[in-house]
């Protein structure tokens, strides 16, 4: 087990909470209870930022000026400190950098439909996880975009043309990799759904799933660059490459909206999840906390039961937030907030 034990102190509406955690847990509460914030905190303790706010002050109760959070992982302690006017302070002993904290909440619900950034932000944060040195690759373009952007302004032609070579090579880089793990999740998921105890009729629909990726261009990026270039003076920032790239999940060679249904479409967002969990589990074993917030708020009956017996035998920490206990799965810790 990762994660045995967490202390709030002014952490949202946490003003001073200690939790024993164990390897599958259910956090129940009413609305308002603090359910996602919980969720929140751990998420917080791994990667240092909320998957809800950009803002770490936000994460401060509305009657004090600072938080803290304390975290037992792996039998070290963590400890993390932030205060309206001063930067985010922590103290442990060891690296969490090879965890991966996953979410499933009503907004990863909706992956498959949500606007092309959000799958972007999604690709691209597996992609941290697993690919060596695809962060600094990713900081580095996202500087030469900035360069770039900010020469279109100036109408430097000496720092465009610079910035403009730095930009594609990048580009072209950064979209290799991705297209390599994309090819290697799309050889490798049909087998994976196989070993699943689902439905054969979801299983035919789950093993033709195909992905089309939007590189941001088409055939030649520096062409296109140029063709675009008194567009993109006009407007002052760059409207060619990979942020603006996209990618969208296939059934069949249709859109899944046309061939899944609203529940459906969920399972197959958590099947995504699990397989990467079980891919990551190779790479990095016993590093992964899975964070499912109200995941029966967004299921039919049939469907979450089917969810639930998915998630039984998943091999990593487990955090589940419901309105009321779900008597169907068995777990090792209920936190009743």
């Amino acid at each position: 087990m990762s994660l045995s034990k967490l202390h709030l102190n002014n952490f949202r509406s946490f003003k001073n909470s200690s939790f024993n955690l164990s390897k599958r847990n259910l956090i129940l509460g009413k609305n308002g209870a603090g359910k996602s914030s919980f969720l929140e905190a751990i998420f917080f303790v791994l990667s240092k930022k909320s998957f809800r706010s950009s803002s770490s002050n936000s994460m401060i109760n509305f009657d004090s000026d600072f938080f803290k959070v304390d975290a037992i992982i792996e039998g070290n302690k963590f400890s993390f400190t932030k205060d309206l006017s001063s930067s985010l302070r922590s103290t442990f002993e060891n690296t969490l950098n090879d965890f991966l904290p996953l979410v499933i909440n009503n907004f990863s619900l909706s992956l498959l439909e949500a606007p092309k950034e959000n799958r972007r932000s999604f690709l691209d944060y597996l992609m941290f996880h697993v690919e060596h040195d695809y962060k600094i690759d990713h900081l580095k373009f996202k500087k030469a975009l900035a360069q770039r952007n900010r020469a279109l302004k100036k109408s430097s032609s000496s720092e465009l043309k610079s910035w403009t070579k730095v930009f594609i090579e990048l580009s072209e880089k950064l979209t290799k990799k991705k297209l390599e793990f994309i090819d290697s999740f799309l050889k490798s998921f049909p087998d994976f759904v196989d070993s699943l105890t689902i439905p054969d009729s979801l299983k035919d629909k789950f093993k033709e799933i195909s992905i089309a990726y939007d590189k941001g261009w088409k055939e030649s990026l520096l062409e296109e660059l140029r063709e675009s270039f008194i567009k993109d003076k006009a407007r002052g920032f760059t409207s060619l490459g990979p942020q603006t790239s996209d990618l969208s999940v296939k059934i069949k060679k249709q859109d899944s909206g046309n061939i899944l249904s609203r529940g459906e479409q969920k399972i197959l967002i958590l099947l995504i999840y699990l397989f990467f969990i079980k891919a990551y589990n190779l790479l990095k074993p016993n590093k992964t906390i899975f964070l499912l917030d109200d995941l029966p708020s967004e299921l039919d009956e049939i469907n979450l039961d089917l969810a639930l017996h998915l998630l039984q035998d998943i091999d990593c920490q487990l955090f589940i937030t419901s309105l009321e206990k779900m008597e169907k799965y068995e777990f090792d810790n209920v936190i009743d907030l």
